[in-house]
């Protein structure tokens, strides 16, 4: 058998990861201000412009969901 000593100790950068995917992709910081950026780019949310006005606002929702990032913080 074979070991090796050269193991690297695996670093957890899920709480910096979370923190730049909010920062980076939760429009205007929180996601009242990103859903409101949707409201104001979509107004009219039928037709067309329903696969776009819905992608928008599950993208709030995933991207600012600051409440994970808070628990991941916490657990730290």
């Amino acid at each position: 058998m074979i070991f090796s000593t050269s193991c690297e100790k695996r670093e957890d950068n899920t709480v910096r990861n979370n923190l730049l995917t909010f920062l980076a992709t939760c429009t205007g910081g929180s996601l009242e201000a990103c859903n409101a950026g949707c409201a104001g780019k979509y107004p009219d949310v039928t037709g067309d412009n329903y696969p776009a006005a819905s992608a928008c606002f599950t993208a709030c929702s995933t991207n600012c969901n600051l409440s994970t990032t808070l628990l991941l913080l916490s657990n730290k």
